[in-house]
């Protein structure tokens, strides 16, 4: 059986990194005899995309619809592939398909494989290759008479060291290092949180128990890291000291055995305990840390269903950068009350705690508290939109917008963030500066084109 894996055209790429959702999805195919391809067309024009996947026939599609502003794409692959190879199969997972399954049931795909998907692929493919009845399968969405029907979820893995070892042998990953500037490699270390935040539907994806890798198995990626001479790590954890027993036991695990490569994480503003764990994190390498403070006002924070306060996230970002380790600290703007005051001390609070910082506009992403009341469900149009900082809630629209673009400004035109962007000697530093401009220029080269085509058609 032929199967091929996409990862679809999207209009804003925030980071162009090796797709590990799918790479274990490959991998699993490959154990049960199928014959497996994967395209990363996130960074083709959907047009180019799709000439890509139609040049060879499959039996079996699956494309992965995480990102809102990636679903314009995903919408209409499955009608021009049906169109001139009918007998495909297409599926779709990740998050918008699992929290919007609507968008793509009613536009030709065949199932959807919500949530976490590996055990559910597996299951799938056995029952293609067995030619069994696939209806009845846990982890399946599908339409059926004008309704979208949802079979039970599919167990979670409750031990991560079942999921697919990859040490990258059946992939490129020279496009995305010559991408970098730099040997880049994401992996993970546990899924799941114990918060549930407002504008956030990681535990619907993923659920509220937290479950690891092993220190072993960590260890184990890392040396295949270093194999590949990898400049930088990063763990693509939601939070990776929410147990921080396991993040001291696998940094304990890299010193002892001398496995020293650059690496990056994102952890909460309140996950972090104990001193010592910062010291055991910069030993075993960590040179950048991602923390989110969302707002520095108590009002918005509480609304967000944030745990943690603005000291917090405040002796945090203090006790990385005492370690010598790179705060990327993160905030929110957009809240439908906020005051333009609460604006700007958020702003102000990020410019004096982290050297980088980055500011979203709250967006009604699928299965947050903002999703269900929000008119633009189904709207293409609205996708587009996302990831650009053009979807805001607030009533204050024109002052929001104004404000992003001002303090963006600010940001960008500083000399000293110029010279890490080019030139830091540390190549994990370095990317880490330079993403941010990257972004930038994804987000305005978009916004452009947005406008030149409503000015064109007007």
């Amino acid at each position: 059986m032929r199967v091929l894996l996409i990862a679809p055209s999207v209009d804003t790429c925030y980071e162009y990194v090796s797709a590990l959702g799918l790479m274990n999805l490959y991998i699993i195919g490959k154990k049960l005899g199928c014959t497996m391809e994967l395209l990363d067309l996130s960074r083709d024009s959907y047009e180019d995309g799709l000439e890509r996947i139609l040049s060879k026939q499959y039996d079996l599609i699956g494309i992965s619809c995480n990102f809102t502003n990636s679903a314009p794409s995903c919408m209409r692959y499955a009608k021009d592939i049906k169109q001139k190879y009918p007998g495909t199969m297409v599926i779709a997972g990740g998050n918008h398909a699992t929290l919007a399954p609507q968008d793509l049931l009613f536009n030709s795909y065949d199932y959807i494989l919500y949530g976490e998907a590996e055990e559910s692929f597996k299951h799938f493919l056995l029952g293609l290759i067995n030619n069994e009845q696939l209806k009845n399968l846990d982890g399946l969405c599908f339409a059926e008479n004008g309704e979208v029907v949802k079979n039970k979820p599919y167990t979670l893995v409750e031990d991560l060291d079942n999921l697919p070892f990859n040490d990258f042998s059946e992939f490129d990953l020279e496009p995305y290092f010559k991408w970098a500037k730099m040997r880049y490699i994401n992996t993970e270390t546990l899924r799941g949180c114990i918060y549930n935040c407002a504008f956030c539907a990681t535990v619907r994806m993923w659920g509220h128990k937290i479950r690891r890798k092993s220190p072993q198995r960590i260890l184990a990626e890392f040396e295949v890291a270093k194999r590949l001479k990898a400049d930088f790590v990063f763990l693509s954890d939601d939070d990776t000291a929410v147990d921080e027993t396991h993040l001291r036991d696998f940094c304990n695990l890299l010193i002892s055995n001398k496995v020293k490569i650059a690496w990056g994480t994102t952890i909460g503003s309140c996950s972090v305990k104990e001193d010592s764990t910062y010291d055991l994190m910069a030993e075993s390498g960590c040179i950048k840390v991602n923390v989110c403070i969302e707002s520095a006002n108590p009002r918005i924070l509480k609304a967000y269903r944030k745990p943690y306060t603005i000291e917090d996230n405040r002796k945090t970002c203090e006790n990385l950068i005492k370690r010598g380790i790179l705060v990327h600290n993160h905030g929110i703007i957009g809240f439908p009350t906020e005051t333009l005051r609460e604006t700007l001390n958020t702003y102000l609070y990020l410019i004096k705690t982290s050297p980088i910082w980055h500011i979203s506009v709250l967006e009604p992403r699928p299965g947050t508290d903002y999703w269900k009341d929000w008119a633009g469900q189904g709207d293409i149009a609205q996708y587009k939109l996302f990831g650009k900082a053009n979807v805001i809630l607030s009533n204050k629209k024109t002052s929001n917008y104004f404000i992003y673009r001002l303090f963006a400004l600010y940001y960008f035109l500083s000399p000293t963030r110029i010279k890490n962007a080019l030139f830091h000697k540390v190549r994990g530093i370095r990317y880490s500066y330079w993403i941010q401009y990257y972004v930038a220029y994804r987000t305005l080269r978009e916004n452009f084109i947005s406008f030149f085509r409503k000015t064109k058609s007007a």
